[in-house]
């Protein structure tokens, strides 16, 4: 936990809250990217559930191979989300990150906690004796394994260096472009190298997923790149983020909509193409093709959360959008609820995959109304007395060390 403010889901979206500041000094959020990350989280724990519990049997079938497919949209949603928060916060922050004063450094800090959460939810097992005499040697390959956290607190610092050599918003958002493509066109190259072999582990794992990773940069940051070039597009096309905006940009989504399409359809000719020029090629996991079809359909994606915002408005006591704006603490509890290994066994252990598709929908609901409870809970404790708020953050990370230290049973 923070020591002295909660982190607010703005950190796993760029170490900020999505808007700008309005007349009064408060920020305005963008709804339709709360909206977009919101269901990406909603999304993500029934894939964690399925991927967790449903049988053997059933993943051979069609059902599961269409869910597969729509649950493989959540994480290039999320990283999309997390750029396009970048773009919106920067803009408002730019004199701030442009300086090295205490704003630089409460975002390097988050980046940071980021890049921690993401590394304890790889722990062998939350719990020191096991740590120091227990786990062998494939635990700790497995804990330097890059995950989304990972993914996105690298990129988006990178994306803050680059800020502070080129000195503009504009310049980094060229090299955000060249890097989007660099990335893209790279990744077979990249995918065909064991970087185990050249570099250290757990530097090896950010390249490519070869042995472990299942979010490495190559290709997993270019979703976060372009979405923060697509959100430097958007502040560009006219009015700024407040509400009142909301029309003039219209015909600028229109075109990232038409855009998402057409990215969609031209990666099927495309793929033969990639394929015969590449000399390794997987399709599923490093292809431009799979990118490009995965892209577009998170443009459509975020173009219809724009409009579902610009037609019906979106309440303040939406559940997508508190889970959105809470993604980083629903995102780290889900998993611990599903994978933490506190004791001899987690959750996953004692299913051992023998769950239908009414089992696993009915665990996914259960765990959806506990992380909006936990979500409502946590938006309210941020709004309370900084000497409250300070408290129970102590009081939680001391839970943590007694648990770490002493342990839940063996």
């Amino acid at each position: 936990m923070s020591s002295s403010r909660p982190i607010t889901v703005g950190p796993i979206a760029g170490a900020g809250e999505p808007g700008l500041s309005s007349p009064s000094g408060k920020p305005r959020r963008l709804d339709f990217i709360d909206l977009l990350r919101g269901w990406a989280v909603i999304i993500m724990i029934e894939t964690h559930v399925l991927n967790a519990t449903l049988a053997p049997s059933l993943r051979l079938e069609l059902p599961f191979k269409i869910l597969d497919f729509i649950n493989g949209l959540v994480a290039p949603a999320f990283l999309f989300a997390s750029g396009l928060a970048y773009a919106v916060v920067t803009r408002r922050k730019l004199h701030d990150y442009l300086s090295f004063g205490p704003p630089l450094l409460k975002h390097l800090w988050r980046l940071f906690f980021i890049l921690l959460v993401g590394y304890c939810l790889h722990i062998p097992k939350f719990h020191f004796h096991h740590l120091m005499y227990d786990a062998g040697e494939e635990a700790w390959h497995t804990f330097y394994q890059v995950d989304v956290l990972q993914c996105i607190a690298v990129s988006l610092l990178s994306l803050q260096i680059l800020l502070l050599a080129l000195r503009s918003e504009r310049r980094l958002y060229i090299a955000a472009a060249g890097l989007t493509a660099g990335v893209i066109l790279m990744s077979p190259l990249v995918w065909g190298v064991d970087f185990w072999t050249v570099l250290p582990i757990p530097l090896a794992e950010y390249v490519n997923g070869r042995h472990f990773s299942g979010f490495p940069l190559f290709p997993w940051s270019a979703f976060l790149f372009a979405g923060a070039l697509m959100g430097y597009l958007y502040l560009q096309a006219g009015g700024g983020a407040s509400p009142a905006t909301l029309p003039a940009k219209v015909p600028y989504m229109r075109r990232v909509a038409w855009a998402g399409l057409a990215l969609a359809v031209l990666s099927f000719p495309l793929d033969p193409l990639a394929a015969s020029v590449y000399p390794a090629y997987d399709y599923w996991k490093s292809s431009p093709s799979f990118y490009m079809l995965r892209l577009g359909l998170v443009l459509l994606l975020c173009a219809g959360m724009f409009a579902f915002e610009f037609r019906r408005g979106v309440s303040p006591r939406s559940i997508v959008t508190l889970i959105g704006r809470e993604s980083l603490l629903v995102y780290t509890v889900h998993l611990m609820l599903i994978y933490g290994k506190f004791g001899s066994e987690h959750f996953a252990d004692r299913v051992r995959m023998s769950f239908g598709y009414a089992e696993v929908f009915a665990v996914s609901l259960v765990l959806l109304v506990l992380m909006c409870l936990l979500a409502w809970t946590w938006s309210r404790i941020r709004t309370a007395k900084p000497a409250v708020r300070v408290g129970l953050q102590l009081c939680i990370f001391a839970g943590f060390l007694i648990v770490f230290f002493v342990g839940l049973g063996q």
